[in-house]
């Protein structure tokens, strides 16, 4: 695989820092991200952000007791997705059901699923 290395001012590196950590991103996935939204040519121009978004919203009709994984809230779109934004969404997923008092966690294993 290929690199592309870029600098920035101490200003724009603390902004892009802060950025990727509140979208659940590492500052190189962050930039690969905003460089392929900008200049992909294979269609895939919804935000991040709009995509969490929507997952939120869609969660939000999930009957409580009722089992779901993340591509069951997203699944006209989910196989349309990289790697690396499944893992954002995900990711941002496990991060508000952990900190919304609404859900608790069933069964936790390290390195494994968590069933809420």
């Amino acid at each position: 695989m290929r690199r592309i290395y870029s600098n920035y001012s101490d200003e724009d590196f603390d902004m892009l820092t802060d950025m990727a950590g509140e979208l659940g991103f590492s500052l190189s996935s962050f930039q690969h991200y905003c460089v392929m939204l900008y200049a992909d040519r294979r269609g895939n121009t919804t935000s991040i952000s709009n995509l969490i978004s929507e997952m939120l919203k869609d969660m939000q009709k999930v009957k409580i007791g009722d089992m779901f994984i993340v591509s069951d809230l997203l699944p006209d779109i989910w196989l349309t997705f990289t790697r690396n934004v499944k893992m954002t969404l995900a990711k941002q997923l496990a991060n508000k059901v952990r900190n919304d008092s609404k859900f608790d966690i069933y069964l936790a294993a390290k390195g494994k699923t968590t069933i809420l």
